[in-house]
């Protein structure tokens, strides 16, 4: 199952998460990344960026249970940008926030929340 994991230090990732004996794996990993465009109106944009690029992740990485703060559901929108990286473009219908994906190519996967 797609999931957004928050650890401990406060990074938040998203990936297909599975329970191991020991913990978890998580595979197809994204940092989220968030910023407000417009500090009046805290209108905030979330973003999927890549994991530690700099390393071999591509089997995914393994989570000890005690570096987990908590395991929640991405809004679909946010599940929709992360399957068009990793997955087959498998499109969920919206929810609540209403998210604006903007248009143009990027290597980054960004949304505004509103």
């Amino acid at each position: 199952m797609i999931k957004v994991v928050r650890l401990i230090s406060g990074e938040e990732l998203m990936g297909f998460l599975t329970e191991k004996d020991d913990g978890w794996h998580l595979k197809n990993v994204c940092q989220i990344v968030s910023s407000y465009s417009d500090t009046t109106t805290a209108t905030a944009r979330v973003g999927l960026s890549p994991f530690m690029p700099y390393t071999k992740t591509t089997d995914g990485i393994d989570l000890k249970s005690s570096y987990i703060g908590f395991i929640v559901d991405p809004v679909s929108e946010l599940q929709n940008e992360y399957n068009q990286v990793f997955g087959g473009g498998l499109v969920m219908p919206p929810t609540k926030p209403t998210v604006h994906v903007p248009s143009g190519p990027s290597n980054h996967a960004f949304v505004k929340m509103s």
